[in-house]
């Protein structure tokens, strides 16, 4: 082979590699973008951040009716005005239950749960509480 002929097939094989790479490439796009492939890693991934979420649904009534059952921590709650320190008062007055460690996103879910009971609650109070005047 002379020298023409190898500078020929050396640029030839350049563009079959640039080739086989991009359309490997597009091939994976298409694997994630339209049909919806994810590698197991991140599959595992979202299942368990999917079960974590369904988990603390789960267990934030439990939460709530725990901490709603503690007045000096229920005290606290309502005077903090923070979300940050509404989840902190929750995790403190309630570490776990059961054997689940109440974590941030547990109390963030409680937290709402709370608030919810302690908005609802307010018409009752305000009207019981104009009935005994």
């Amino acid at each position: 082979m002379d020298d023409q002929h190898k500078q020929d097939f050396k640029q030839k094989a350049t563009i079959a590699g640039v080739g086989v790479v991009a359309g490997a490439v597009a091939w994976w796009i298409v694997l994630a973008n339209v049909f919806g492939w994810m590698s197991p890693t991140t599959a595992a991934q979202q299942t368990s951040d999917a079960v974590e979420a369904k988990l603390n649904e789960a267990l934030a009534p439990l939460c709530a009716d725990r901490f709603m059952a503690n007045k000096a921590a229920l005290a606290k709650f309502a005077a903090a005005s923070a979300d940050y320190d509404r989840n902190e008062i929750v995790q403190k007055a309630v570490p776990k239950l059961g054997s689940t460690t109440v974590d941030y996103q547990l109390a963030d879910h409680c937290t709402d749960v709370i608030a919810t009971r302690l908005k609802a609650a307010s018409p009752n109070l305000a009207q019981d509480a104009g009935k005994k005047s």
